[in-house]
């Protein structure tokens, strides 16, 4: 047995869906886009490090292969009531903590390339999504995901580079798109899918829903225009790819339910996220969406924005407990739902609330409500 085929074996054994050999030669096409679209990722340069990303072997000079895992995270069905709500990939909890499973995954099979004598490293700036077509696992969407033969692009990627020659690939980019479809494009509400295989995201409601006043180089606030077509998404966004034909199948398939999901589905309402205490963040939501947010205000942020979405008066009730909330983010915030959800009702609470408001940023947002009103 060669040792890519020792390697492809173990990873399966592990429970990743397909292993992939990819060349460390520069990803010219990459570095491209990021020239050309310079102005929509100017906020990643220093925290991805995205242009060293695009060769790998200048950011690490001793990678001479790729390993790509790729990990299919629609296996299990998802509580109806949690989709529209939070992405699928992070209702599938792919985190790397210690004592989180899929974490685990990473460190045995990164260990066992250690004890076949290889130097192993892993970052996140690797483009994952390149890496994978590279290696000749999947081929690139209209929406930017790469769909991989019989799993759609209901997938998460994994790259490891390592010091030994494996005979990587260095397959093209290529697409099997059908060449009329435009639905992803069409279908995205905010604009941020604006071209074919052209996305910006700071239009982008999975990107602001964790990166708005998180992410260093990102905007401080969730625009008004993309707030009011974010519906009820709270943690990123799945519209682009439940619209594309290619999923069609996976999307259609009766799945066993996912006993964890199905236990604290119940628990994980608006309301409950809106007007949580740091026990139920800690206990309920943390272990389920901790990937990209680590404050609680940011997810109570969304909330207040999926309720004013809603258009429902019974909302009010509860945006009125939240404009109480020591947190000024969240009194902004819920200041603007309160504003969308209008009526006479979101008048008085809203006209109540300018009386005893004193943070600068809620006074302003409620002002602008009222006139709006």
């Amino acid at each position: 047995m060669s040792l890519t085929e020792e390697i492809t074996e173990y990873g399966l054994e592990l429970g990743f869906d397909g292993v992939g050999f990819a060349a460390t030669d520069p990803f010219d096409g990459l570095l491209q886009a990021l020239q050309e679209r310079g102005e929509g990722y100017r906020w990643a340069e220093g925290l991805l490090q995205l242009s060293e990303a695009a060769a790998p072997r200048v950011l690490m000079p001793g990678a001479r292969t790729l390993i790509v895992l790729v990990y299919d995270y629609h296996k299990l069905a998802f509580p109806p009531e949690l989709l529209g709500m939070a992405g699928r990939v992070y209702l599938a909890r792919l985190y790397l903590g210690k004592t989180r499973i899929f974490g685990s995954r990473l460190r045995l099979f990164k260990k066992f390339l250690e004890q076949k004598g290889m130097t192993v490293e892993v970052r996140r700036t690797l483009p994952d999504r390149q890496a994978a077509v590279r290696a000749g696992l999947g081929t690139f969407g209209r929406n930017t995901f790469v769909h991989v033969p019989g799993h759609g692009s209901f997938v998460a990627f994994v790259v490891m580079a390592v010091d030994a020659d494996l005979g990587g690939s260095s397959d093209e980019v290529s697409s099997r798109c059908p060449e009329d479809c435009n639905r992803c494009i069409e279908a995205c509400p905010t604009g941020a899918l604006y071209e074919p295989f052209k996305m910006d995201p700071l239009r982008c409601i999975a990107f602001q829903t964790y990166s708005a006043g998180n992410f260093p180089g990102t905007p401080p606030d969730i625009p008004p225009e993309i707030r009011e077509k974010m519906g009820r998404w709270v943690y990123g966004c799945d519209i682009c790819q439940e619209v594309c034909p290619r999923n069609r199948r996976r999307l259609r398939q009766t799945l066993p339910p996912d006993a964890y999901l199905a236990e604290i589905a119940p628990h994980f309402t608006l309301e409950n996220l809106l007007l949580m205490d740091e026990q139920f963040y800690r206990s309920r939501v943390q272990p389920l969406l901790y990937g990209y947010i680590w404050e609680k205000k940011f997810l109570q942020r969304n909330a207040a924005i999926a309720l004013g979405n809603s258009g429902d008066e019974a909302a009010l009730k509860h945006l009125r407990l939240s404009l109480g909330d020591e947190e000024p983010l969240v009194r902004r915030y819920s200041a603007w739902a309160a504003g969308r959800i209008g009526g006479g009702k979101g008048r008085k609470l809203l006209e109540r609330q300018l009386k005893s408001e004193s943070d600068p940023g809620v006074l302003s947002e409620i002002r602008i409500a009222l006139e709006k009103l």
